[in-house]
């Protein structure tokens, strides 16, 4: 099974906590997952890289960032899901609690109607 490491820091693993960044990659804007510790840094990184490339630089939607969260943690599910790796039942749920979790709790926020 796969870690996801903070691409930033390489410490923590963020499979179950997992915050929203975007990098400025010529010009395109790219979404990318960092842990909680580097989240503002990476946020300050691509506003400075906006405003660099005279770019207009937008706040991150809130529900967007759900979105790639939810998608996000899904993909993690998906590879526990896979009938190629060898895991009982048990184990599979044991290993898979905390990103349920955090999908549960990022779909939940995603069910309430905008205002």
């Amino acid at each position: 099974m796969r870690i996801f490491r903070c691409p930033r820091c390489r410490a923590e693993d963020i499979s179950a906590d997992a915050h929203p960044a975007r990098v400025l990659d010529n010009g395109v804007e790219r979404p990318f997952f960092v842990c909680r510790n580097c989240y503002r840094a990476a946020e300050l990184e691509f506003r400075i890289a906006c405003q660099t490339a005279d770019v207009g630089y937008v706040p991150l939607a809130i529900r967007d960032g759900l979105a790639l969260l939810r998608d996000f943690y899904r993909e993690r599910i998906a590879e526990y899901d896979d009938p190629k790796m060898l895991m009982d039942d048990v184990e599979r749920v044991a290993a898979t609690r905390r990103i349920r979790d955090a999908l549960d709790g990022v779909e939940r926020r995603l069910s309430i109607a905008p205002a």
